[in-house]
């Protein structure tokens, strides 16, 4: 089931994602926005810790060096995991 939320942007933002979908990248503001947030919430799982920790500690053994790598980068303000791990901090 989907939602209707109503949001209110800039003449600016809207101009901007009026043209990414005329130039056929979105099928509509909807989508564009709906792809935007998703991807955005995507990049940042730390908004979740709390609430998906354990999700995240269950996932972590089936991930990619890359993937957890990555996630760490975002978890850890940009330091490398590897790193970390080196040095003893938990």
């Amino acid at each position: 089931m989907e939602e209707v939320i109503t949001s209110r942007f800039s003449e600016e933002l809207v101009k901007k994602v009026d043209e990414a979908v005329s130039r056929g990248h979105f099928r509509s503001r909807s989508d564009a926005l709906r792809a935007m947030v998703e991807e955005y919430l995507t990049e940042h799982p730390e908004l979740f810790l709390g609430e998906g920790t354990r999700e995240l500690l269950t996932n972590a053994p089936t991930m990619s060096d890359d993937e957890l790598e990555s996630l760490g980068f975002k978890l850890f303000k940009g330091l490398n995991v590897a790193r970390l791990v080196a040095e003893g901090r938990r």
